[in-house]
C-alpha cells in the first residue's frame, strides 16, 4: 500500500511539475512590464493563445511575415532598396540608405523627456494623442510607450505588453538607466505623434554604440519606423531574457467566468455569474513581422493600412466596400465585422456569425430601393414612347382625313389661324375694387 502511495504521489509531482513547466512556458517569450500611474486592470486571469487560423496569413510566401534568410551584415547600403508586401491589415515597404532619410525623421528639439521612460528598466507610460489613430481599423486615442522598444496599443493594461497588440520599430531588452544620455522622447504635431528611443542600449549588450530610432504615427493610420543607428545586427541581439520583435500585432479578448460550487453533491461551472474567477483570454489574430536583415542604420519602414470592415459606419457602405475581408453588417449590433476585431465576444454573444449577412440587414433594403427606381424609370421611358407613338398614330390619321373630327380639329388649331386669333386679343391693365387687375378679351 505505501509502494502504491509513493507511485501515486510521485506520479502527482511529475504531473505538477509538467504544469508548471508548461505554464512557464506559455510566458516564455514574454516579460512583465511596470505600468507607471495607470490603472491597469490585473484582477482577471489573464491568457495568451493564437487565433491566426481565422485569418490565414497571406504573403508570397503564405504567411504574414517579410521574415526572409538573416542577413548577419550591419554595414549600410546605400543605394535605395524598396521591398513592398501586402499582409491583409497591411501593406509594408522598407527603404534602405535612401537619400530621404530625413523626410521621414522628426529632430526633437526642446521636447522635455519622460523621467519614468527615461531612467528605467521595463517600464511602460500611457499618454493621450490629440487624433484618433486607426489600428488595426479601431479608434485609437491613448497609446502606452514602453523603455523596450515598442508602443502598446490596446485599451487593456496588463503587464505582459510584449505578447500582442503592439506596434516596434524594435522590442528588444533596452535600458535607459544604464547611461545618463538615454532618452525616450514624444511629441504630438497634430498631423502625427512621433516617439523616440534617443541612444538606448541593450540591458545584457552595453558594449555596443547606442541604438537611435523612431516611429510616427500619422492621421491617416500609416506607420513609419525610421532608424537612425542600428550599432549591431538584429539577429545578434540577445532574446534569452526579452523578446526582439520588429512589426505590428493586434488580438481580440475572451472573457469567462470560471469556478466549482458544489451544490447537492453536484459541481458547477459559471460562466455568466459574478461568482467564479474571471478569466480573459487573449488571442492574437494578426501580425506582421519585418525581415530583421533589412533592418539597418538609415533604414525606413512603411505600413499603409489597408480597408477594413469595421471602418464601415453603415451597411451599404460596409458590404460594398473595396476589400479582402468576407465583411458582414449585424443589425443588432449596427457594426460591420469580418468577426475578427476588438469586440469578437460581443458580435459572436448577439449572433452576428449568423445574423450577419446581406440578407438580414438593409443592403436588401437599398437593392429594393435600387431596384424600385430602376423599374419606375422603365415604366416612365415605357409611357413615354408610347404616347409618342400615339400622338403620331393620331397626327397621320387626322392629316389624312381632314373631314374628320381630329382633321377639323387640327385645321382651326394650325398656326396660321392660332396667330389670327392671336391679333384679334386685346391686352389692358385694370385695377379694380374686386381685386381683377388684368383682363384678356377676344373678338375671335
Amino acid at each position: 500500500m505505501a509502494t502504491i502511495r509513493s507511485v501515486l504521489l510521485e506520479s502527482v509531482v511529475v504531473v505538477v511539475f509538467f504544469i508548471c513547466f508548461s505554464v512557464k512556458l506559455t510566458y516564455s517569450e514574454d516579460v512583465s512590464y511596470t505600468l507607471y500611474d495607470s490603472e491597469t486592470e490585473l484582477d482577471s486571469v489573464i491568457s495568451f493563445n493564437s487565433h491566426h487560423t481565422l485569418h490565414k496569413r497571406q504573403s508570397g510566401s503564405g504567411n504574414d511575415s517579410t521574415t526572409a534568410s538573416p542577413s548577419q551584415t550591419s554595414t549600410p547600403e546605400y543605394t535605395e532598396r524598396e521591398v513592398s508586401q501586402n499582409h491583409k491589415y497591411y501593406t509594408s515597404t522598407v527603404l534602405r540608405g535612401s537619400p530621404n532619410f530625413n523626410d521621414y525623421w522628426d529632430e526633437l528639439f526642446d521636447v522635455k523627456h519622460s523621467e519614468p521612460l527615461s531612467g528605467s528598466h521595463r517600464v511602460a507610460v500611457s499618454v493621450p494623442i490629440n487624433f484618433k489613430f486607426k489600428f488595426y481599423g479601431h479608434d485609437v486615442s491613448k497609446i502606452t510607450i514602453a523603455t523596450g522598444g515598442f508602443l502598446y496599443m490596446s485599451p487593456f493594461l496588463h503587464q505582459w505588453l510584449t505578447a500582442t497588440q503592439y506596434i516596434a520599430p524594435l522590442m528588444a531588452n533596452f535600458d535607459t538607466g544604464l547611461k545618463n544620455d538615454s532618452y525616450i522622447l514624444y511629441r504630438d504635431f497634430g498631423d502625427r505623434f512621433v516617439v523616440e528611443w534617443r541612444d538606448v542600449f541593450l540591458q545584457d549588450q552595453n558594449h555596443s554604440d547606442p541604438f537611435s530610432f523612431q516611429t510616427t504615427l500619422h492621421t491617416n493610420g500609416t506607420i513609419v519606423f525610421a532608424y537612425k543607428e542600428i550599432p549591431l545586427s538584429i539577429q545578434s541581439i540577445e532574446i534569452k531574457n526579452h523578446p526582439v520583435k520588429v512589426g505590428v500585432s493586434d488580438a481580440f479578448y475572451i472573457d469567462t467566468i470560471q469556478g466549482v460550487k458544489s451544490k447537492n453533491g453536484s459541481h458547477h461551472r459559471y460562466s455568466d455569474s459574478n461568482e467564479g474567477i474571471q478569466r480573459r483570454t487573449i488571442y492574437e489574430y494578426h501580425r506582421v513581422e519585418v525581415d530583421f536583415g533589412r533592418i539597418q542604420s538609415n533604414t525606413i519602414v512603411i505600413l499603409d493600412p489597408l480597408i477594413t470592415c469595421n471602418i464601415a459606419k453603415d451597411c451599404t457602405t460596409c458590404l460594398t466596400q473595396d476589400d479582402s475581408f468576407d465583411c458582414k453588417w449585424c443589425p443588432k449590433v449596427q457594426r460591420c465585422s469580418d468577426g475578427i476585431d476588438w469586440l469578437r465576444q460581443e458580435w459572436r454573444d448577439k449572433g452576428c456569425e449568423i445574423q450577419g449577412s446581406k440578407n438580414d440587414c438593409s443592403f436588401k433594403d437599398a437593392k429594393k430601393g435600387v431596384s424600385a427606381a430602376t423599374i419606375g424609370g422603365v415604366v416612365v421611358a415605357v409611357l413615354f414612347l408610347t404616347l409618342l407613338i400615339m400622338g403620331g398614330v393620331w397626327f397621320f390619321y387626322a392629316y389624312t382625313h381632314p373631314t374628320s373630327a381630329s382633321g377639323q380639329w387640327m385645321i382651326n388649331h394650325r398656326p396660321s389661324e392660332m396667330k389670327a386669333k392671336m391679333n384679334k386679343m386685346k391686352f389692358w391693365k385694370r385695377d379694380s375694387g374686386t381685386g381683377e387687375k388684368y383682363r384678356v378679351e377676344s373678338t375671335a
